[in-house]
């Protein structure tokens, strides 16, 4: 029982893993693109740990208005730094995906960077080794049988 809990909880991480990592670059080419508002940067945590000095994540607020006009709100965390976060307060340009709004991305945010590719590889990585494993376990076990 805790080898088939541990095999799908990998399965499941694996799966969402590579969601995440396609999900900015298939907004990208796929979502709807709109006018939206940034309302709330603010700075979170302290400095990053990096060989870079005085790099700091922002949380950044923003909502934007559907057609039919819902009010849609987001978030995303930038990294700026120790006196600004590089992104304004004011409008700016959102992607969603039509048939789910509440996915959905600053535009700057959706292109393809190397962090992409290695989420998405862990994450295929966990999935083949997780059916790797099973398929390697489905031989019985125990004494070979007689050859005559």
């Amino acid at each position: 029982m805790k080898r088939l809990a541990t095999r799908i909880f990998l399965v499941l991480m694996g799966l969402l893993l590579t969601a995440y990592a396609v999900l900015a670059p298939t907004l990208k080419v796929v979502g709807e693109r709109t006018m939206g508002t940034i309302t709330e940067i603010r700075r979170q945590h302290g400095e990053r740990d990096e060989a870079t000095p005085n790099r700091y994540e922002y949380g950044v607020g923003y909502h934007f208005v559907l057609p039919d006009g819902r009010k849609i709100y987001g978030s995303a965390t930038v990294v700026g730094s120790a006196t600004s976060a590089g992104i304004p307060k004011g409008p700016t340009r959102v992607r969603y995906l039509a048939a789910w709004p509440r996915i959905n991305m600053l535009e700057r945010e959706t292109g393809f960077n190397i962090g992409h590719l290695i989420i998405g590889g862990v994450g295929i990585l966990m999935l083949v080794l997780t059916f790797k494993r099973a398929k390697g376990r489905t031989q019985p076990v125990g004494p070979p049988a007689d050859v005559r």
